[in-house]
């Protein structure tokens, strides 16, 4: 074995009380988070937005657009992870217990928002949309999500994420109106 026995036998250690303390989190969020009005606005949080996206969205962009959103879903859910992970932040009511992120905002109402911006008033600078977005998302959303119970800010201030997300909305800026996408042969 590569890892010495010691080493070994304290990361199995670890590991049995990381999933004893999963078990814990999963009963209690079957107990008093599922199918709770909490949980049906995370689901419809999730899955609306997209309805609605899916309607409006400019049909002749939607390859190019969702590039940028899946930008903005795989970075907001890594992201969002690391920080639960490190005690930043916690979630109370998660549509999934396995998971330590916000899966309706990560993987819907960030998206979409980004989107949103993107397809609006197309010739605003982006780094206006940028400061925009940020805001909307820092300043607004996560203490609209903080006041409702859903997210508790633990060693976290909301002023943290402004530059956070104005960096990330312009990397999927430039994604989505990057000259990279041609026509396959």
């Amino acid at each position: 074995m590569i890892i010495p026995k010691e080493a070994a036998k304290k990361i199995d250690d670890v590991y049995k009380e990381l999933v004893k303390a999963d078990q814990k989190d999963h009963d209690i969020w079957f107990e008093y988070v599922f199918l709770s009005w909490q949980w049906w606005f995370c689901i419809i949080l999730s899955i609306i937005p997209w309805i609605l996206w899916w309607k409006y969205r400019k049909k002749e962009s939607t390859h190019r657009l969702l590039s940028g959103a899946f930008f903005i879903m795989f970075i907001s859910i890594f992201l969002d992870s690391f920080g639960a992970e490190l005690g930043y932040w916690d979630y109370r009511y998660e549509p999934l217990p396995f998971l330590p992120s916000f899966v309706p905002w990560d993987l819907s109402l960030l998206p979409i928002t980004f989107l949103i911006f993107v397809q609006i008033k197309p010739n605003i600078s982006p780094i206006v949309k940028a400061v925009l977005y940020a805001f909307f998302c820092s300043f607004v959303g996560e203490p609209f999500f903080e006041w409702l119970g859903f997210y508790q800010s633990l060693k976290w201030n909301h002023l943290y994420s402004f530059p956070i997300h104005i960096i990330i909305f312009l990397i999927g800026y430039f994604l989505v109106t990057g000259k990279n996408f041609e026509e396959l042969k």
